[in-house]
Parts: structure tokens; C-alpha cells; sequence
């Protein structure tokens, strides 16, 4: 009996359109760049669907056949050549597989290409040209731009539910469970998607958008639907296609998805302002901080993060913490491969004056110079990623200000996910009044256990999205906050409260 054929792969990063350094192969070949051979190196941030994929199929007794896995730190657009250097091998890949049953690719779903707003779509496009027959499923990111060029090529979509993304490898589960169910035909998928008519950044970790990823397990499980998933979109990736959207899966009932997508949108439209996130200014934050009692205090550097392609080298908050004396404060991860450098050819215990900061991109802000003791070197440092695997670091080099202010400088641009980021470097975060962590919110899984309080800040590094004016030149102005009430919602829908 001949086996069933799987074959899995991927291109992944996520393009902040507003930043001026391009994403290029080197990015690729510093985050993760797999020529077919991703599952005999030890699980990462991207890879783990692969080997989870591998692992389920396998069992089930199928052949398995890898591609190309690429993917990038978050960044700006991915140069032209680069992107069809990567989809041309991706694309030969699956022809030279053969026969194929089933094909899973590991995608984000925000990716944008010099000439391509969709990477994912095309992708998908060009592979159902190759396989109309094979059953094409892929996990994306929660911030992705779901398409219809996406739902046209693909008969199963999984999107992460939780933010911060614990559940990569849940859903890779789920993906796997229903492209096995599609290929013995015990279900027939039927995908629908709704527009939120909404932009905005949303929080999984408390209500009501916890109770919300609830319920979408709960119609999973008593098997309303087969799949239900919030796509909260990405706020730095200007895009006709920008936004939150809601994606159902039913069994052989395209009505039945539609329902439930609208409903969900609905009920996201309805929470609008319970989930707006209140964020201070840098000024602010730190006031905030000093004043709180009862141990460190995170305060979440949400513009400056390299997860959305920032460049983690603003120096906004580390200057309001050496303005109010904030003796024993944290600042990190922070990208200056050049200031990393001069530390590391200097030596632990060596005197500087340092400029740090304010390189990557115009929105990085001006760079501060100072007087700085070097307390220790860590080259290859490690952390811990958000869905546990380790995540590389670079060579960190931690500084201390005259004022008492650490400064953890690396030469890998890298978002901070956990306290080992810190941890690791030797700095004790109990003596720590502030910790200031380049990130958005995938710290929180980490932090949330070691910090008394955590502020939300923005500096001037953001894109301000809520007015009053629209920052995007290809996605329109009709959505919610930046008009009330969007067109799609006014009449019935407005109603809902």
C-alpha cells in the first residue's frame, strides 16, 4: 500500500512597512534559514510546527518531505530578489517532492515584499497551481493579514489564539489533527472570515478578550465549529488588506462558518473600549514606576520592540530613568552592535564614554552619550523564547551608568521574552526598582512572575494609528479608533454594546 505523502516547510517574518532598513537574506540567514534539513537541528521559534508536523505524521504513517524553512527577526520590507530567491526554492521544492497528499507550511501572514502586499497569498497560489489536489494548510500568526487570496489557496488556516503566542505549538497540533481528519475524509473544511473594521493591539492575558479566546475553545470542543480564531492583524504593516478580521472552520457548512465569523466579529466590535490599552509616555512611566512600592517594576518599551521590526535602540526611557536617579534600573535588551563592540575589545571592568543608541532608523531618537563602567561580557547569551524553546541573544554586553543605570547592549537585534535574558547576564532583578524590556507584549509570560506591576509605554518611536489623521497610505481610514463608528458597523451592528 503506498504511504500518504507530507511535505512542510515555510517563509516567515513579520514587515514593519514604516522602517527604512530593508529585510534581506542576511536577516534570513541570521534568524533561521533551512534548506530542507530544519527538524535535525533542536526545535526554535519557527521550527518547532516542523518537527511537531514531522513528528504526528510519521505515527500516522505518513512519508514526509521537507523544504525550505526561512524566516527573519521582524523587520522592514523584504528586498524583491530576496523574497523570489525564497519563494522560487520554496516553489522547486514541492515539485521535486512529487506526489503529495497533504502540504502544512509554517507562515506569519504579514510578510510584504517589495511588489507583493501578500507573500503568504502568493505563496499559496503558486503551490495550488502545483497541487490542486493536495489538501494545503498553514499556521499563522495572529498578527497576520488574512486575505482572500490566502482563504482561495488554502483549505485550512490555524492562526495562534494567545498574545503572548504560548500556543504555537497547540496550534500546530490543531493543524495537524484537521489535515489528518481532511485527508481520510472524515471532515470536508469550510473556511469563512469576517472584517472587524478594527486596528488596534489586544492583550489575551486578561478580560474580556481572555474570556473571548475562551469561548473559542469552548466551540472547538463541543464541536460548534472545527476551528475559531481572532486575527488581530498588524498595526505596523500598511496594507489594503490591514486589520482585525475573525476566521471560522466548519465541517461541510460554508452558511454556518459565515454565521459564526460575523458573530465573533460582533462580539470583538462590542468589547471595542474595554480593550483599549492605556499607555504612558515615557515621562509618565517612569514617575509611575519610582513610585509604585513592593519590588521591580516592568515597563514595556511596546514601540521600541524588535518583535514588530523596531530597532530596540531608542533611547527614550533610558533617559527618563537616569533624569529621576533611578539607581539600580534595568534597560534591555538593547540593540548597538557598535557600542557592543567597543565594550567587548575593551574588557569587563573598563571605564567608557559610550554613545549608545539611536542608529537603526530615523524613529530610533537621538543617541545619548555616556559615562559608563563595564560590569560584564557574555558572548552566544541565550534566552527563553515565549513558546519555550531558546532563542539566540547575540554577544550582550552589560554597562552600568555613574547613576547606577544597567544597560544590557546587543549585537543581535532581538526581542526580550524572558528574565533570563537578564538572568543570564548575571543581574540580580530583585534590586531592581524598573526593568525596562524592549517588547510589546511576549514578555509578559516571562515577567508577569517577577514583577509587582507592569506599565505599558510608548515613546515617540510608534505609529500612532488612533488620529487624528491616518498614517497609512494603502489601507483606508474606515476603521475604529480612528472613526467611531466604521461604515460596515453603522446601523444594527452599531447597536451592539
Amino acid at each position: 500500500m503506498t504511504k500518504p505523502r507530507l511535505f512542510i516547510g515555510g517563509i516567515a517574518t513579520e514587515t514593519n512597512t514604516f522602517s527604512t532598513v530593508p529585510t534581506t537574506l542576511r536577516d534570513f540567514e541570521k534568524g533561521n534559514l533551512f534548506y530542507g534539513d530544519a527538524t535535525r537541528s533542536e526545535p526554535q521559534h519557527f521550527t518547532a510546527p516542523l518537527h511537531l508536523w514531522r513528528s504526528q505524521a510519521e505515527r500516522d504513517g505518513f512519508d514526509v518531505v521537507e523544504g525550505l524553512l526561512a524566516a527573519a527577526q521582524p523587520g522592514g520590507t523584504t528586498l524583491a530578489a530576496v523574497w523570489e530567491r525564497l519563494l522560487s526554492r520554496l516553489v522547486q521544492d514541492v515539485v521535486q517532492a512529487g506526489r503529495l497528499d497533504v502540504i502544512l507550511l509554517n507562515l506569519h501572514g504579514a510578510m510584504v515584499a517589495d511588489g507583493e502586499f501578500d507573500c503568504e497569498g502568493a505563496l499559496l497560489a503558486a503551490i495550488r497551481d502545483i497541487c490542486p489536489g493536495a489538501i494545503i494548510g498553514c499556521e499563522l500568526d495572529l498578527h497576520c493579514h488574512l486575505t482572500d487570496r490566502m482563504m482561495q489557496n488554502a483549505d485550512l488556516i490555524v492562526p495562534y489564539k494567545e498574545y503572548p503566542h504560548t500556543d504555537i505549538v497547540a496550534r500546530a497540533e490543531d493543524l495537524w489533527r484537521l489535515a489528518l481528519a481532511t485527508h481520510r475524509q472524515e471532515i470536508n473544511p469550510t473556511m469563512a472570515m469576517a472584517d472587524c473594521h478594527m486596528v488596534s493591539t489586544w492583550h489575551t492575558t486578561t478580560p474580556p478578550l481572555s474570556d473571548v479566546i475562551q469561548d473559542l475553545h469552548r466551540m472547538e470542543s463541543d464541536g460548534t465549529v472545527l476551528s475559531a480564531s481572532f486575527c488581530h492583524g498588524f498595526d505596523f504593516g500598511d496594507t489594503p488588506d490591514m486589520g482585525a478580521k475573525t476566521l471560522v472552520i466548519t465541517n461541510d457548512d460554508p452558511a454556518s462558518a459565515e454565521l459564526a465569523a460575523q458573530a465573533l466579529a460582533q462580539r470583538v466590535w462590542a468589547i471595542r473600549e474595554a480593550t483599549r490599552i492605556t499607555r504612558l509616555d515615557q515621562t509618565e512611566a517612569v514617575a509611575q514606576a519610582m513610585a509604585t512600592q513592593g519590588g521591580p517594576v516592568v515597563i514595556a518599551d511596546t514601540a521600541d520592540n524588535p518583535g514588530i521590526g523596531a530597532g530596540a535602540d531608542s533611547t527614550y526611557l533610558l533617559t527618563a530613568l537616569i533624569d529621576a536617579q533611578a539607581k539600580g534600573a534595568i534597560v534591555g535588551l538593547m540593540y548597538d552592535p557598535m557600542a557592543c563592540e567597543i565594550c567587548f575589545d575593551a574588557g569587563a571592568g573598563a571605564g567608557l564614554t559610550l554613545r549608545i543608541g539611536g542608529k537603526f532608523w530615523p524613529r530610533s531618537g537621538p543617541p545619548v552619550d555616556l559615562d559608563v563602567r563595564v560590569m560584564s561580557l557574555t558572548p552566544d547569551h541565550v534566552q527563553t523564547a515565549v513558546s519555550g524553546q531558546k532563542m539566540r541573544c547575540g554577544n550582550v554586553a552589560v554597562v552600568e551608568t555613574t547613576g547606577g543605570v544597567r544597560i544590557a547592549l546587543t549585537d543581535l537585534r532581538v526581542q526580550t521574552f524572558n528574565p533570563d535574558a537578564f538572568t543570564g547576564l548575571g543581574l540580580d532583578l530583585t534590586t531592581a526598582p524598573v526593568i525596562v524590556v524592549k517588547s510589546t507584549q511576549h514578555f509578559y509570560a516571562g515577567f508577569a512572575q517577577v514583577a509587582s506591576h507592569i506599565i505599558y509605554c510608548e515613546t515617540p518611536t510608534a505609529i500612532i494609528y488612533t488620529g487624528p489623521d491616518n498614517p497609512f497610505r494603502h489601507r483606508d481610514g474606515d476603521y475604529w479608533p480612528l472613526v467611531d463608528v466604521p461604515s460596515a458597523w453603522q446601523g444594527a451592528e452599531a447597536q451592539v454594546s
